[in-house]
């Protein structure tokens, strides 16, 4: 899948945000709407007020539903204030999901990360529920209400590249940020490399699907420039090395819940060693089997065959043999080894055999004995070289 957004030539149409590689076409459109809806007006600021068309785009690609921009530049930095924490009815809701996730994954004790903490009072629930919580924030009044709190709270946004003071954290939690999130991908890439190995991770963002179910037009804020189902909230996520544990509808199904751990980075040490001991283990059997007499041959000049020998110093094996008839009198790549059919074996004197096909050794085994007879030495690769049938 493409990673980089490729650019739109249409008028009102954009490259997905999210897969990067379908077009995003305008869907539904309301008119003359609120340049923003967690800000109201001073008196002073009517005469200049306007409003603005909003049209959500969809990939004809990914189905994901966007915003093909989002406020000014500088609109969460001041004034941004949003505190549902001030309900009861929110407040409850909140200490509820956020003892629930530290309960869930051992967080006691554990430093956690709220990415977007506007004015703490979701900080001070998982402080509540045991965690070390602190956040980051880039509205300067919410910032300053955490603060009079006595909360840890960083100023500005985490994006690609910053590591903020307490880092690697052991979880995170990001919640009603990720719909207002141009860049999503430099989002979570400064999300991971402010996480420790294995870090879970609580996103929760507004329930899309419900709605749409509910034709709920209202819910179409211009800040909110990402609309998320399951699908693409798991999409979005693990394109950026998340795995996705669970998503489940939060808030009374207002929102969609995703939680997620790390995934760790691919271990190349069995590789490595493997690469390491395998040519020395092919080369011993060779030798030990020359040693005893009689001819010895390798079975496999498949792809995973021509690796294999690639790396191997086979001056000691007499034939190369494989089912293939179109393979016979052909040469392997770097080795140089001719292909043979392996009714060679109905005249040559081969007392062993070495098997370089993982997915066929079973077949080829059952060849060597129904088919052609043979009871010489068998070796198999299986975590190494595997002698499985000896000399009769």
């Amino acid at each position: 899948m493409t990673t980089t957004p490729r650019p739109s030539s249409e008028p009102g149409q954009a490259a997905c945000r999210l897969c990067g590689d379908g077009t995003a076409r305008p869907a539904f459109t309301m008119r003359n709407m609120p340049r923003w809806n967690q800000r109201l007006l001073r008196e002073q600021e009517l005469a200049s007020d306007h409003g603005r068309d909003v049209t959500l785009l969809a990939c004809e690609q990914c189905g994901f539903v966007m915003l093909a921009d989002g406020p000014d530049a500088g609109y969460y930095d001041d004034e941004y204030v949003n505190a549902p924490g001030s309900s009861p009815q929110m407040r409850a809701a909140q200490q509820a999901q956020a003892g629930a996730f530290v309960e869930r994954f051992g967080l006691a004790g554990r430093r956690v990360l709220e990415v977007g903490c506007g004015d703490g009072s979701y900080l001070e629930c998982l402080r509540q529920a045991g965690a070390e919580a602190s956040g980051i924030e880039p509205s300067a009044a919410q910032r300053a209400i955490a603060l009079g709190r006595g909360l840890d709270v960083a100023d500005g946004y985490l994006s690609d590249g910053r590591m903020l003071a307490g880092a690697p954290f052991d979880a995170f939690v990001t919640r009603q940020v990720f719909e207002h999130v141009i860049d999503l991908r430099g989002f979570l890439r400064g999300i991971r490399a402010n996480l420790a190995g294995g870090a879970v991770g609580l996103v929760e963002v507004p329930n899309f699907e419900a709605l749409l179910a509910q034709g709920r037009y209202f819910d179409f804020f211009p800040e909110h420039v990402n609309y998320f189902t399951p699908r693409t909230l798991r999409a979005a996520l693990e394109l950026q090395g998340f795995d996705v544990i669970e998503t489940a509808p939060a808030i009374e199904g207002e929102a969609l819940a995703a939680f997620v751990r790390l995934d760790a980075p691919a271990d190349f040490g069995p590789s490595g060693r493997l690469l390491g001991t395998l040519a020395r283990e092919m080369e011993a059997f060779v030798a030990e089997s020359r040693a005893r007499g009689g001819q010895v041959a390798v079975w496999g000049a498949g792809g995973k065959g021509l690796s294999i020998l690639a790396g191997v110093d086979l001056s000691g094996v007499d034939y190369l043999l494989d089912g293939d008839p179109h393979k016979a009198g052909r040469y392997t790549p770097v080795s140089h080894l001719r292909v043979s059919h392996p009714d060679v074996l109905r005249q040559a004197d081969v007392r062993a055999v070495l098997i370089t096909a993982p997915a066929y050794q079973r077949e080829i085994r059952a060849t060597l004995e129904e088919t052609y007879g043979f009871r010489g030495r068998i070796a198999l690769l299986d975590g190494g070289v595997r002698v499985v049938q000896e000399a009769e």
